[in-house]
């Protein structure tokens, strides 16, 4: 109910309606811009056929532009620019009549006011939908419950994509190994494996399951269609997911011909004008931000040598871009010898190429403050202005945990590690090896401007937050 695209519509109706009242209320009563005489004061009754030309063509504008489509999952972000494009038409539609007709005395001012207006009281309208969703989904209801039918690439990334937002309202119950010969261990990070094939309709039945997500592998293809039939005699919705990522690591695009869905796997490397853009970013962010948080800095180290003995900076090699060493500044949190001490606590680790546990007894008391704001990371803003690093990228590791990466967890390194990255504002620290090996090779293969600056908004939250930071 809450996502339907009716009700959006009919909200969009009546906050550009009170956009258009507030609108007229800035400039006509509130007398906000220059002073009116008699002559040039116009009446609301005067601008009804605004309101009337203004609503209209900014909803259809939405529509066109997807805004109306159902969809579980909505983002701020992606709806940021549908916003602003159909307000600018609405508001251009508007001008461009009355330029036209030129009537006695309309305020160009007023116009302007109503295109702000118009865009914020739908993006605030938005902000509580999705608000009132979430609380919703948060408490249980409008929740889907959801069985993944595959244990490959495609497959674990697909379950975390299902969850990436609670707001979505999917609950993955868990997934179906494809045979039973390929069980290992009880489950992928935190998916529970549920069984294999054999089990889809009791599991159908029992855990009242709403939505089978098949995402078979390559060899196994020929189990499709018993599937979806096993599925479609139980009532169930199913989608089936073309399983061809694993032929080839890189970003996928469809070519319709005829009708014929053709699918093309190109090569996503950061080169040329691409890289250009990133280090523009890099370039730019950092030096701000070295320049902003100096006075912090300072602090930071006069705390640092105050509380423990010891340097302000920890200085450790991490393997960079196509495995190349680089020294990682960050502010030392830690006692003076917190490395050898990890080599006696390492086999309590989660993983040994993803050590990190709670209420880690190296840490000084400086340091859990540090590392509970992520502000022993400030000195990586050195790196990433020096080229070494990126702002968003991959977690740089050492040499002995890049020594275990497989095939797949090697894509890594294809770009430079970044000082935030998917892993960091999706959980941290709260996720095992292999979900953030999962993240970062989809960064690789998906990488864009776009996504980049969507990480860095998301940072934000995820470092107010505290979660996963320890």
């Amino acid at each position: 109910m809450l996502t339907s695209p009716w009700l959006t519509a009919l909200g969009d109706v009546a906050v550009l309606f009170g956009a258009f009242v507030f609108a007229y209320a800035l400039r006509y009563v509130w007398r906000l811009g220059p002073e009116l005489n008699e002559f040039q004061f116009t009446p609301i009754d005067a601008y009804w056929v605004v309101a009337g030309l203004f609503i209209p063509v900014t909803v259809l504008s939405f529509y066109v532009l997807g805004r109306y489509s159902r969809r579980r999952s909505v983002s701020v972000l992606d709806e940021l620019p549908r916003i602003a494009a159909g307000v600018v038409i609405g508001t251009a539609a508007v001008v461009f009549v009355f330029f036209v007709s030129r009537p006695l005395f309309f305020s160009r001012l007023m116009f302007m006011y109503l295109g702000a207006a118009g865009a914020v009281c739908t993006l605030v309208w938005l902000g509580l939908r999705l608000s009132l969703v979430q609380v919703v989904r948060r408490a249980g209801f409008d929740n889907q419950r959801i069985l993944v039918v595959g244990s490959g690439v495609v497959a674990k990334y697909l379950m975390q994509q299902l969850t990436a937002s609670p707001a979505s309202g999917n609950r993955v119950i868990g997934y179906l190994e494809e045979s039973d010969d390929q069980a290992n261990g009880t489950g992928f990070g935190r998916f529970q494996r549920l069984g294999d094939l054999n089990d889809l309709e009791v599991l159908i039945r029992t855990e009242t399951i709403d939505v089978v997500y098949i995402a078979l592998s390559g060899t196994t293809q020929h189990n499709l269609q018993p599937l979806i039939e096993r599925c479609r005699v139980h009532g169930v919705r199913f989608r089936a997911v073309p399983d061809l990522l694993e032929a080839q690591f890189g970003r996928m695009e469809i070519h319709p011909l005829a009708g014929i869905p053709l699918v093309t796997l190109s090569d996503n490397a950061i080169v040329g004008f691409k890289f250009v853009q990133k280090r523009a970013l890099d370039v730019v962010v950092s030096l701000l931000g070295l320049i902003l948080s100096a006075p912090l800095c300072l602090v930071i180290a006069i705390a640092i040598r105050v509380d423990s003995r010891g340097p302000v900076l920890f200085r450790q090699t991490r393997i960079g871009k196509d495995g190349a060493e680089f020294t990682l500044f960050k502010f030392r949190s830690m006692v003076v010898d917190a490395e050898a001490l990890k080599r006696q606590m390492i086999a309590g680790g989660p993983h040994p190429a993803l050590f990190k546990i709670r209420d880690d007894s190296r840490r000084t008391r400086v340091g859990r403050v540090l590392r509970r704001m992520s502000f022993d990371e400030l000195p990586q803003l050195f790196n990433v202005l020096t080229g070494s690093m990126s702002l968003i990228g991959p977690r740089a590791q050492v040499s002995d945990e890049v020594a275990q990466y497989d095939e797949w967890a090697r894509h890594r390194l294809r770009v430079h590690p970044g000082l935030t990255g998917l892993w960091q504002v999706s959980g941290r620290s709260d996720l095992p090896f292999e979900e953030m090996v999962m993240l970062d090779t989809y960064y690789v293969a998906n990488w864009s401007l776009g996504l980049d600056l969507k990480i860095l908004v998301k940072t934000i939250p995820a470092v107010l937050s505290g979660r996963g930071a320890f």
